[in-house]
């Protein structure tokens, strides 16, 4: 596979002058490429559709059943192995598709399309002083985010985001039909979407989803060298972890270089003498400071050899979610040259830390690139099956985010961190689904279980019977991928 090696700059809110691009057309490559990494694959849909409402999504859909072609979905593009780029399809790019947030005071219901943004549907909320948990990352798009199951804030006591804060959806299925599916109506599409991320074969045009009252957002922010206590660290911060109250906190696990942001560097290779640094970000949400003092009160407890690696400890301080968002707005998505792969794990509950620890030690410390990092973070999420096609249990979320420049590293950068996660799947019980590759099925794992996918391709083949819809056939190959090597160890 072969990549460009220019993008132009990523943005949220594009203008295209027809809602139909074609491959030659002026608009086409640029709306192609408009994905926050700067690594788009050479694959090439025969039509971009720039939908803005059901009916053009419904016309999209017969166009690709009379050319008898598949079709790819794009919120965001925030999936960064761009499943919705598939040679010879239609591409239907959401980015207009019922952009608009609003708000029903009678029903406390917020309303939107599937490429309204974090960083919209925050500021939308702030202004009638409600909440929702919506994602971390100010430009991902609300579709990718929700489908894919929501590791939204506060997700440790609140669950999922389409677990619980969903009530309804508009879905176009692949004859056309408009739908509006809840628990009551058409109740497999809504236990199917929830959970299938890029699987999923329909597309959605509006959620509908609760809210709740407004309180404040509180961080306690923590920074270690790491040298040769790995163990230590790790150990500590996992376990003060399941040492915090579940309902409202949030908390997050860095590790990076710190010379990452530093302008002074300008090349991918990692700075001879780099230290690796942890850094812990704790959030929580409560009304006054003397609460958040008390959620965030288990990292008081800290041994002597971790004390040793603090480099900086911050108090417990007010925080809002646009303070929040700059700091990752300089991370993923900025548009510029950087190229982005991310590999993550979801672990086992039954494995024991330590040997968690070791298991994801390579993926933890071996980073091939100044720019490259560890993102961790606690979910606790416990998935009902019978509920949703999410259904694999989600302790922890464990990733690594390679990061580059340079396109002559390719395409030998990916192959790194695929060899180390697949190293981790001893300790691993599945992985998160976007981050499903279907460009190489090396590091690629099981994205439900698989009585969860079983029901989901019974209800695909009612649906979808033309498989308009492919991407599912990924999560296929990774399950029996996976299950050929639990039998050859059982063997």
């Amino acid at each position: 596979m072969s990549f460009t090696t220019t993008q132009p700059r990523y943005v949220t809110r594009p203008a295209y002058t027809s809602k139909v691009l074609y491959r030659g057309d002026p608009e086409y490559e640029t709306c192609r490429r408009n994905n926050p990494t700067a690594d788009t694959p050479s694959r090439f849909p025969r039509e971009i559709h720039v939908v803005r409402d059901a009916a053009d999504v419904a016309a999209a859909l017969q166009r690709a059943t009379a050319l008898g072609t598949p079709v790819g979905i794009r919120s965001s593009g925030h999936i960064m192995h761009l499943p919705c780029l598939i040679d010879d399809s239609i591409l239907i790019d959401t980015v207009n598709l019922n952009r608009q947030i609003d708000y029903d005071a009678k029903t406390q219901e917020i309303c939107f399309g599937p490429s309204a943004r974090v960083e919209e549907l925050a500021a939308k909320l702030a202004d009638i002083n409600r909440f929702f948990p919506h994602g971390h990352a100010p430009t991902v798009g609300s579709g990718g985010f929700l489908l894919a199951g929501g590791q939204g804030w506060f997700v440790r006591g609140w669950g999922a985001t389409n677990q619980t804060w969903i009530n309804r959806m508009e879905i176009v299925v692949p004859d056309g039909r408009v739908l509006n599916v809840s628990r009551t109506e058409y109740e497999d599409l809504f236990w199917a979407a929830r959970g299938s991320g890029m699987g999923f074969f329909g597309v959605v045009t509006r959620f509908w989803c609760r809210t709740i009252a407004r309180s404040t957002l509180w961080e306690r922010v923590f920074r270690f060298d790491i040298g040769d206590q790995y163990e230590a660290l790790m150990t500590w911060a996992i376990e003060r972890g399941r040492d915090t109250p579940k309902y409202g906190t949030d908390l997050n696990l860095t590790i990076d270089f710190p010379e990452k942001y530093d302008p002074a560097y300008t090349t991918d290779a990692v700075p001879e003498g780099a230290r690796l640094q942890l850094t812990l970000n704790l959030l929580c949400w409560s009304d006054t400071l003397r609460e958040a003092r008390t959620l965030l009160g288990a990292y008081d407890r800290m041994p002597e050899v971790v004390r040793k690696c603090m480099l900086d400890m911050r108090p417990v301080e007010k925080r809002t979610f646009e303070e929040v968002f700059a700091r990752k707005r300089g991370f993923l998505g900025n548009g510029k040259s950087e190229r982005w792969q991310i590999n993550s794990i979801m672990n086992d509950p039954n494995v024991p830390t330590h040997r968690l620890i070791e298991g994801i030690k390579p993926a933890m410390l071996e980073l091939p690139t100044r720019t490259s990092s560890v993102f961790m973070c606690h979910c606790d999420i416990v998935p009902d099956e019978e509920d949703a096609a999410l259904s694999l249990p989600q302790d922890l979320y464990i990733s690594t985010i390679t990061g580059w420049t340079d396109s002559r590293l390719e395409p030998g950068i990916y192959q790194h961190m695929r060899d180390r996660y697949r190293r981790a799947f001893p300790v691993a019980v599945g992985m998160y689904i976007t981050e499903i590759d279907v460009n190489c099925d090396d590091a690629n794992t099981k994205v439900m279980s698989d009585t969860a996918l079983a029901k989901f391709l019974k209800i695909r083949e009612k649906w979808d019977p033309q498989g308009l819809f492919p991407n599912y056939k990924a999560f296929v190959r990774a399950h029996e991928k996976m299950n050929k090597l639990e039998n050859r160890a059982v063997l």
